[in-house]
């Protein structure tokens, strides 16, 4: 049974959007707090919610939450986060082209066909967020720590955007199996400090995993000067240790990802009511 985390006042007006986020866990989702205040630029009426669902009940959440004849009137939506990502595939009828390259999932929508669709707004949201850093991928070399779903997001968006990118993860055979997968869209290849004839610098470092890795991270250092950029996609308190690793190397130039969670959760906002939300004017 899905349980519904209600973190909004009721609202008198009558709702046009029945949207919320799916996680396990949820509690500590701020993204209610965000499309909120999407909604205020629009004057758009939304209830949008966390539900914590656990995994074997995700396919049955997601279905009743689409076809509840008492919201049949109302445009809905969903985001997902960890763990349903690549969960969330087998109760969809259809993926758009990046998510299924990316065989990752964050926002469902009803798309014009009636079919019940999964998308990924992740790599838009982080190039977003990393064009207002100034910080252009484009030719760049980029060293995307982690293999997992995470990493998966936001992997077609940097190649299609032009980035080079070195893999690493702690695991080297599924780095390889991601290098093959995405080798089509661009240059990728695991991580070795040797390449390009030993000279190898990278221009940035994004962190996908959950937890830093000291001894992984270790294998880098003879490959960042002051000037990379490094980038964790988690944010606050949990990307901290990445920041300390970073100035532990002289290398200043850090953001946490909380401008991409915005970033994202504005592509979503877009999806779902065709109205794409400042992120400037988001206060969390």
């Amino acid at each position: 049974m899905a349980k519904v985390v209600n973190c909004s006042k009721s609202n008198e007006l009558k709702s046009e959007f029945k949207l919320g986020v799916i996680g396990c866990p949820i509690k500590h989702s701020v993204s209610p707090v965000i499309h909120r205040q999407f909604s205020q630029q629009f004057n758009h009426q939304i209830d949008y919610q966390k539900y914590l669902v656990e995994p074997e009940n995700l396919t049955s959440f997601v279905s009743t939450f689409f076809t509840n004849s008492e919201t049949q009137n109302l445009v809905k939506g969903l985001n997902v986060t960890l763990p349903h990502k690549q969960l969330v595939i087998d109760s969809l009828e259809r993926l758009t082209e990046e998510a299924s390259l990316c065989q990752s999932v964050n926002t469902i929508f009803v798309d014009q066909n009636g079919k019940l669709t999964g998308d990924t707004t992740d790599g838009r949201g982080l190039l977003y967020d990393l064009e207002q850093l100034d910080f252009a991928v484009s030719g760049k070399n980029i060293l995307v720590v982690g293999a997992g779903g995470a990493s998966q997001s936001i992997l077609v968006a940097l190649l299609k955007a032009g980035a080079s990118i070195q893999l690493l993860n702690r695991t080297q055979d599924k780095a390889e199996i991601l290098v093959e997968r995405f080798s089509h869209l661009g240059k990728i290849a695991t991580f070795s400090a040797s390449a390009f004839g030993g000279s190898l610098k990278l221009d940035g470092v994004i962190s996908s995993i959950s937890e830093f890795n000291g001894p992984l991270m270790s294998s880098i250092t003879s490959c960042i000067d002051s000037q990379t950029y490094f980038y964790d996609l988690n944010y606050g308190e949990r990307a901290e240790s990445f920041r300390q690793f970073a100035l532990a190397n002289q290398c200043e130039r850090f953001a946490d990802g909380l401008g991409m969670l915005i970033g994202q959760a504005a592509f979503s906002y877009q999806i779902w009511t065709g109205s794409l939300p400042d992120v400037n004017s988001v206060k969390l």
